[in-house]
Formats: C-alpha cells, sequence, structure tokens
C-alpha cells in the first residue's frame, strides 16, 4: 500500500469546491490527456433502477507503471503541468494533478484498470483507492504489471455513489465538452454514454464558415460557432489549428467581458500555424517562423475581428428586443397606452434609444439591479421627452467604458431629435386621415361604383390599423382556411409547415386574418375582418357566413392552442330592412360591449357587426386630441376623387401603411 504525500483530511479540505458531476467530468479530461479520441461513459443501475457503479473507459496511452509514483504520491504537483505553456492549450487539462482524487466527491472507491505499452508490449495492472483513506492507493496489490493482449487505455470504475440520474449526467458532460469537441471534431473525438454519442447541436445558434474577404498567400478554414451557453470554464477564444488538425494555440477573442451573452468559438485552421510563433516577440528578436509581427496573421485576424464585431452587433440587435420583452413582462419599463397613437410612437421611439444603447454596450444595463434598470430607463424617457440627447450622451461617456468606434455609434444615434420624430408623427396623422377620407368616398359615394375586393379590400389590407395598433397581418386577398393556419403556425412558431384541414368549408375565404400575442406569448388575440362592397346590405345571411369561418375555426385544435381569441368583424355600410341585425345586437347588450351580435366560449369567441361610419368615428375619437392640436388643413379631407381605382392609387402606400402580409397575398378574382 503506497501514501499520498499529504493527509486524507488535507486532501478533502483541498478539493471541497469539486462538485459531484464536475468531479465526475475530471476523469473525462483525464483520458483526453492521456492521447484518448474516445472516452465511454457506462452508468451501471440495480433493481431499483438506480445508479450504484459508473464506468470511464478511454482509449489512452494508459498509466505506465513506472510512472506511478509520479501520478499518484505527489499531491498538487502533476507533471501536466510542466507541459501546460500557460493554459494556452487546451490539453493538457488537468495541470494541478488532482483530478485522480476528485472521486471522494461522488463516490466511496475508485479503481483503476489500466493497459500501458512498453518497449513493443503492452502490460495490465490496477490502482485501487478509498475515500476514508485518499493518502494510500493499492498498486496491483503489490505484483507487478502483467503482459496483456489488450489494447492500451484505462477504464476507471466508481462504486458507492451519491445519487445520480442519467439526465444530469449527459446534460453536465454536453455542457463541459461542447466546445471541445467542436475543436476537435475532424480528430474524431467522441463521449459515448452507453452507446450513445453526446451531440451538441442543440447548443449550437449558429455555425458559419468565414471566408475573409481579402487577399492572403495562405488558406483558411475558419468555423465561427455562436454557443446559446456559457462554455463553463472556458472563455470565447480563437482557436489556431494546424494542418493535423491539432491546436497550436487558443487566445480569448476580444469579446469577452462584454456583459452579454454572445458566447461564441472561432476555430482558425490552416498550414500557416505548422510552424507558428505564438508568444510575442522580444524587441530586436529575429524570429525565423511566422508569427502575429507578419502583415499575413494581421490581416487575417483583423479580418475576422471585424466580422465578429458585425455579428455580435447583429445579435444584440436581436437581443435587445428580447431584452424589452423582459423589462416590459417584469413591469421594469414604462407603460404606454396599446391604443393611443401617441403612446404608441412614443413607446417605438424609446424602444429604439433603449435597443441602440443595449446594441452599443450591453452592461449600461445588465449590470443593474432591477431597480436601477427601472430608474435607468424612466431617466431616458424623461430625457428623450426633453430632447436633452447632448447631456445624455456626456453623462453615458463617463458612465460606461466605449471605444472610439462605439462612441461615434452611440454619438450618431442620440443625434435624433424629438422634433423630427413629431414631424414623421405628423406625417403619419396626415396620412392616416387621408385614408380615412377616401375610404369615405368608396363606401359613401354611390357614384364611384367602389368594389369589395380591388379598391376597398385592397386599402384595409395596407391599412389594418383600422381594427388596432398592435396587429401584425397574416393573410389578406381572401385567404382560405389551410392557407391562414400555416400563417398562424409560422407567426407562432417561426416554422413553415404544410397543412391540411377536414372541413367542408376549408375552402371558404376571409377577407383579412391578422393576429397579436402578449409579450409573453401566452395569449394569442385573432381577428378576422369579413368586408362588403357598398352596395350589400348586412343581414342574416352575411352574418351567418362569418358564423362559418367561426365553426371551421373552432373543430381544429391547432387554431386554438394555447389561450387563444378569435374576433370576427362584419363589415358594411348599412343594415337590411329585416330587423335582424338589431335584434342580434339587442340580444348581447348583457355582455356590455357595443356592435357585439355573438358570444362563446365564455368569451374567447366573440363576433362584431361594424358600419363604416362607425369606424371612422371611432378614428376620430382616437385621434381627436392630435388632430385638433396639428390643425390639419381643412382641404385634406374635402378632396374628392374621379373614380374608385384613383382613390386607391392615392392612398394605398404611405407612410401609414403597415408591414405586408406574412404569407403573401393570392389573387384570382
Amino acid at each position: 500500500m503506497q501514501e499520498v504525500s499529504i493527509t486524507t483530511e488535507g486532501i478533502q479540505k483541498n478539493l471541497k469546491n469539486f462538485k459531484p458531476l464536475d468531479a465526475l467530468c475530471e476523469y473525462i479530461w483525464n483520458g483526453f490527456d492521456a492521447q484518448a479520441n474516445k472516452i465511454e461513459i457506462k452508468l451501471h443501475t440495480n433493481q431499483l433502477r438506480l445508479i450504484d457503479k459508473i464506468s470511464i473507459i478511454d482509449n489512452g496511452t494508459g498509466i505506465a507503471y513506472e510512472e506511478l509514483g509520479n501520478k499518484f504520491k505527489p499531491f498538487n504537483d502533476s507533471k501536466k503541468a510542466g507541459n501546460s505553456k500557460k493554459a494556452n492549450h487546451t490539453l493538457p487539462h488537468g495541470r494541478q494533478g488532482i483530478g485522480r482524487l476528485t472521486f471522494f466527491a461522488f463516490a466511496q472507491s475508485a479503481r483503476w484498470n489500466t493497459v500501458y505499452e512498453k518497449v513493443g508490449n503492452n502490460y495490465e495492472y490496477y490502482i485501487e483507492m478509498e475515500k476514508e483513506s485518499l493518502n494510500k492507493y493499492d498498486d496491483n496489490g503489490g505484483q507487478k504489471p502483467e503482459i496483456t493482449n489488450k489494447r492500451s487505455g484505462t477504464e476507471v470504475v466508481f462504486t458507492q455513489l451519491q445519487e445520480f440520474s442519467k439526465e444530469e449526467i449527459v446534460t453536465k458532460i454536453k455542457e463541459e465538452f461542447f466546445w471541445f469537441l467542436e475543436l476537435n471534431k475532424n480528430r474524431k473525438f467522441k463521449i459515448l454514454i452507453d452507446g450513445e454519442k453526446v451531440s451538441y447541436e442543440d447548443i449550437i445558434e449558429k455555425r458559419i464558415e468565414f471566408f475573409p474577404d481579402i487577399k492572403l498567400a495562405n488558406e483558411y478554414e475558419i468555423t465561427i460557432v455562436q454557443w446559446n451557453k456559457k462554455l463553463g470554464k472556458e472563455f470565447s477564444k480563437f482557436y489556431y489549428i494546424d494542418s493535423n488538425d491539432m491546436e497550436k494555440y487558443k487566445e480569448p477573442t476580444k469579446l469577452n467581458k462584454k456583459s452579454d451573452e454572445f458566447f461564441h468559438s472561432v476555430y482558425i485552421k490552416s498550414k500557416y500555424f505548422d510552424d507558428f510563433y505564438f508568444e510575442k516577440e522580444m524587441d530586436g528578436q529575429l524570429n525565423l517562423f511566422s508569427s502575429r509581427g507578419q502583415k499575413e496573421y494581421k490581416n487575417l485576424m483583423k479580418a475576422i475581428n471585424d466580422y465578429l464585431y458585425k455579428f455580435r452587433r447583429k445579435y444584440l440587435k436581436e437581443a435587445s428586443d428580447e431584452f424589452i420583452n423582459k423589462l416590459v413582462d417584469s413591469k421594469i419599463y414604462p407603460e404606454f397606452q396599446e391604443n393611443n397613437v401617441i403612446d404608441t410612437y412614443r413607446k417605438k421611439e424609446l424602444d429604439n434609444l433603449v435597443s441602440t444603447l443595449y446594441t452599443v454596450q450591453p452592461k449600461i444595463f445588465t449590470n443593474l439591479s432591477d431597480d436601477n434598470k427601472k430608474i435607468t430607463i424612466g431617466l431616458l424617457k424623461l430625457i428623450m421627452d426633453a430632447e436633452d440627447k447632448d447631456n445624455l450622451f456626456q453623462v453615458l461617456k463617463q458612465v460606461i467604458d466605449l471605444d472610439s468606434e462605439e462612441i461615434k455609434e452611440l454619438s450618431d444615434v442620440l443625434k435624433y431629435t424629438s422634433l423630427s420624430n413629431v414631424t414623421k408623427l405628423i406625417k403619419m396623422i396626415e396620412d392616416r386621415q387621408e385614408v380615412i377620407q377616401g375610404l369615405k368616398e368608396l363606401v359613401f359615394n354611390k357614384g364611384l361604383y367602389a368594389k369589395e375586393v380591388p379598391h376597398i379590400q385592397e386599402i384595409v389590407e395596407n391599412h389594418y390599423w383600422l381594427f388596432g395598433e398592435q396587429y401584425n397581418l397574416i393573410t389578406a386577398a381572401e385567404p382560405d382556411f389551410e392557407l391562414a393556419l400555416k400563417g398562424l403556425i409560422l407567426e407562432t412558431t417561426g416554422k413553415e409547415e404544410d397543412v391540411n384541414i377536414d372541413h367542408e368549408d376549408k375552402n371558404k375565404e376571409m377577407d383579412l386574418y391578422m393576429i397579436r400575442q402578449d409579450r409573453k406569448g401566452k395569449l394569442t388575440e385573432n381577428v378576422v375582418v369579413e368586408l362588403k362592397r357598398p352596395t350589400v346590405s348586412l343581414g342574416e345571411k352575411q352574418l351567418s357566413q362569418v358564423k362559418k369561418y367561426l365553426q371551421v375555426i373552432r373543430k381544429d385544435d391547432r387554431f386554438n392552442m394555447g389561450n387563444a381569441k378569435w374576433t370576427f368583424y362584419l363589415v358594411g355600410n348599412h343594415f337590411n330592412t329585416s330587423g335582424f341585425l338589431e335584434g342580434e345586437l339587442e340580444n348581447n347588450k348583457n355582455h356590455g360591449e357595443e356592435h357585439l351580435v355573438y358570444w362563446v366560449d365564455n368569451g374567447k369567441t366573440k363576433i362584431y357587426v361594424l358600419k363604416w361610419s362607425e369606424i371612422f368615428d371611432e378614428f376620430s375619437k382616437r385621434h381627436e386630441f392630435l388632430l385638433d392640436r396639428l390643425k390639419l388643413q381643412e382641404q385634406l379631407w374635402m378632396k374628392k376623387h374621379n373614380s374608385a381605382d384613383d382613390v386607391v392609387e392615392d392612398i394605398i402606400d404611405n407612410s401609414a401603411t403597415l408591414k405586408k402580409p406574412l404569407i403573401p397575398k393570392r389573387r384570382e378574382k
């Protein structure tokens, strides 16, 4: 029985910060340190289906018996340390000589069955250690290793374990090694758990093969990987790989410690690095190898860094939208009224300011507590409203660390004034008023002979703000229900699917289908609009048509996933003389909503009937204050047109026009 030169208590005290799964990973690292490219983990279970034994098997060089004293006796003095080169190489990983002892964090005993090569023969022996006596180990029962036909490698077997689940082990190993497996994928490195290869594709956000748009003397294979998880204890780094797929050097990129979640790795492979000198050159030193001082290297890294900055900027722009959503959900963001056009515009401007600041320097917000975030956002809103952008810029320069490029971008963004945005707002309101005037002509002037699809619908599908400020248009121009369902799935999941609906009325065509989701994505408000040309009087027949739409939707669960609401609008010029719709309005008065004619599913599904005159009145109410303050010229809504086509051409596309349908229009009529 051999002794380690420290007590068991001393070893456990030194290794007290090792968590069980971290300790388990140390033995996988040991396998890779021993030049293995394949690690197998076998999880043995008992009758209760609990894991009671773990084996970690590598195909490395094994542990030479003659070196056993150096590997197991000294504590915190591994020979790997002398080969580490200032941690600028991933392997060897175990630089402190402690990996072999960490099993005490999750097991009572460990046994190494190892095979190594010596002078053309392979030899086999074992080493055993117990948790209670970490300062002692049994080296093959005192017997010399025996010649064997087995291949070199080591199996470490752990018994009397603390309770683990397979899912915990798989997740931990994947999160520990994903960047390392990507680094060595051309060398066929792999980890298997119960025979199944550990895959890390779900951790990859984006993988890009980058080709520098500059002239270089050598060829390079450059892969930039953005991860959706932190790289454990590893920073985001450049990995330089030679023509034999061996890692020659690694170093952090310039985008670490930016207080964002842009986790990335850059793998650069080239023959150029076969004999490259990576360390900084001393003054006056003549280096015979390729080095950092060469123009080739400088141009290469400038191209990669420039691309990385642009890549990160695009990512942060997308991340800023999610950041604002979280602020709104957490009640940190100022509140704005969704149906107030002024508030809607002010929120867009604040969103733009916060988004830009976040993109330039996330630490403005991410290093703050929720209370301080709320104060900061509130101050930004006040400064924005007060047009005091110059002072904001000066304050931000003092409190955050910005490089020259970031300072210029921030300065350019903050040059905008409230005046310029008020001008945009005035123009938008003017254009909305022109749309209202044009629609009035179409629906009230019988001499224009306005038709439903080419005139009224053409305008409404471009100006669907008539029915609310916060909607996205899914389909227009008379889509059938399969097209509508395809659009719903695409909007809510981002997936484009071919769909089939089994219903006799599935080919009926709606005029407009819009959607609005709350910021948590838990409530989906769907809106269907059915428009009738001015000469059609609304009655039971038209309402029945909308109810058929409703039944198709209620019969298909895919239209009603989650907390979905459905609102239908039947819009026309006037009611017919039957009195049917007046009766339906009276019957639904008890629900306390104007224009409501049908109410089911505890209010999750509703039908409203609206006259155009009521829509125009609602517009005036929503914009009354602003219209009065802007004193728009009277001729704006007194303009007359000679034909319905002229009306459409005049107002179909202006600053009030909203986004096009998610599913492109399909017109055959």
